[in-house]
This record gives structure tokens, C-alpha cells and sequence, in this order.
């Protein structure tokens, strides 16, 4: 069991006086198995003149608000205490894949997951990648891994070069992005072949002066993929962009289809101008 410290600190600064805005937020993480949250509490600056906390259709915490005086910058900052617990790892399935692929029992909240996206979508180049890591009778884990590690080895870690609005299949042919990029290809190639699986938005464990393991996608808000791998196992997560089957050194902030679903901030704003976006995270063991 490890204990977590996360501060999360997103800053907008505008050229011009906003005049008004609406956010919908998805900052405050939510529990799941292997994860509790002892604390959480999100700081909005301005104050707004009104704040809803709901549940969203995937059981995300998602906040809206509205700030009605003018203002320059926009600052929301999260601060949790949250608890993980490993859980038991798995090499093995004991279950081939089209098994998961072809059930057609499934509750309708897994398997809407096997649906693409726009962000998620296939073509033939996604479907050959797809099936060369998943033969057939494959073990349903291995081949999942096995694809995770294909991403990881082809993709290049490199900001700058892809927007939010880039496709799995585009993130696939370039070979390069950020997590959110290895994310959709690797949801592109697993709804290709039927498999259900979701985009998780988080956090990886800060990095450590000097670590020679250091991690793609710290510091900052992370992604992975999701995958169902039968009654047996259920969920178990994938990090393709660090080559990791997700124990105790992620923390899960929101799951939905794709990037659109769980994005940490989004709303409209009127004036402002041009604006800058600072992003800081920090999620540090507590001693």
C-alpha cells in the first residue's frame, strides 16, 4: 500500500479580459478498485458565482462553474491524499482473445467500449498492425502486452508534434506524439478487432533526481488504455507510452472513449483573446 500526494495546478492567462466564462472540469480522481481517496479538495480562482459537482455517465467527478467578473488568468488547483494498493499481477489470461472479442454477453457498459470513436477510428493500416500482435488463439494478456510493447518500440515520446484532435490511425502512420497519441492508436487497433477497451486519464508517480527509469508523461496529466480481459481479470490497465502493466505508480483521474470524454478542462469563454495554458503536477509518495 502506498500513499500519494497529488497537487495539480492549471493556469490560463488571457491576453484580454475574459468576461465570462463556463468550465466543465474533470480534476477531482475518482476511486476504483486498488484505489481510495482520503481527501480531496479543488480551488477555483476567481471565485466562481456558481459550482456544481456531479457524476458523469461513465462515473467520472466532473465540475462545472461559472465566473461572471472579468478576469486575466484562470487557476484551478487539486490537492488529494489517495491510497493504492497493488493489485495481483497476471502474465496469463487463461482466455484467447476472440473469446473476449466475440461475447456477446456482455452488459452493454462493457461493451460499448468495443465501439470506435472519432479520435479512435480504424483503417487498414491499424487493422494489419492490430492483427500482427493478436493471432488467432492467441492468449487474450500476452497479445495485449505484446502490442503494448509493439507501440512503445515503433512510437517516438515527442511533444509539439500532435494536437487533441489527432486520430489514433494518424498518431499509428506518424509513429510519434505524447501519451495521448499512443493511447488512441493502441484503442484504434483494440476496438479494430472488437476488443473493449477505454481511455484512462491520470497521473504517474513524479519523477526521482536522478532516476535512470524515469517515465514519458510525468509531471504533467498522463493516459493509457484500459482493457477488459474477461469475467475472470475484468479491467487490467496498460501504459503503452512507458512499456508498464499499471500497478502502484498510476493514479486514476477519469475513464471514458477517448480523450473528448475525461479532458481536464474545456468550456467557453467570452473575450480573452489569445490565452497560454501552464499545467503543473506532482504526484509524490508521502512519507
Amino acid at each position: 500500500m502506498i500513499r500519494y500526494r497529488l497537487t495539480h495546478r492549471t493556469t490560463y492567462t488571457y491576453q484580454t479580459p475574459a468576461i465570462r466564462a463556463r468550465h466543465y472540469l474533470h480534476l477531482l480522481p475518482r476511486s476504483r478498485p486498488g484505489q481510495f481517496l482520503e481527501a480531496t479538495e479543488l480551488g477555483i480562482d476567481p471565485w466562481p458565482s456558481s459550482r456544481c459537482d456531479e457524476i458523469d455517465y461513465f462515473g467520472n467527478r466532473i465540475t462545472s462553474i461559472d465566473i461572471d467578473a472579468p478576469h486575466r488568468m484562470f487557476h484551478a488547483t487539486v490537492q488529494a491524499d489517495i491510497v493504492i494498493t497493488p493489485q495481483p499481477a497476471i502474465t496469463w489470461a487463461g482466455i484467447t482473445w476472440e473469446e473476449v472479442a466475440q461475447d456477446q454477453t456482455l452488459p452493454p457498459e462493457i461493451a460499448e467500449f468495443r465501439l470506435p470513436t472519432r479520435l479512435t477510428g480504424t483503417d487498414d493500416a491499424v487493422v494489419s498492425y492490430a492483427r500482427s500482435h493478436f493471432a488467432p488463439g492467441a492468449d487474450v494478456m500476452g497479445a495485449t502486452t505484446a502490442l503494448m510493447r509493439g507501440l512503445y518500440a515503433i512510437f517516438r515520446y515527442r511533444s509539439g508534434v500532435t494536437s487533441v484532435t489527432t486520430t489514433g490511425p494518424a498518431a499509428l502512420a506518424r509513429r510519434e506524439g505524447v501519451c495521448q497519441d499512443y493511447t488512441h492508436a493502441m484503442l484504434a487497433c483494440l476496438r479494430a478487432l472488437g476488443m473493449p477497451a477505454r481511455y484512462v486519464s491520470g497521473y504517474l508517480r513524479s519523477q526521482i533526481a536522478g532516476d535512470v527509469n524515469a517515465y514519458s508523461g510525468a509531471e504533467q496529466t498522463h493516459a493509457w488504455v484500459s482493457v477488459w480481459l474477461g469475467s475472470v481479470h475484468g479491467w487490467v490497465d496498460f501504459d503503452p507510452t512507458n512499456d508498464l502493466i499499471v500497478s502502484h505508480e498510476h493514479v486514476t483521474l477519469a475513464w471514458g472513449r477517448d480523450f473528448t470524454d475525461v479532458s481536464p478542462t474545456c468550456g467557453i469563454i467570452l473575450g480573452g483573446g489569445r490565452h497560454t495554458l501552464k499545467v503543473n503536477v506532482i504526484l509524490a509518495p508521502i512519507a
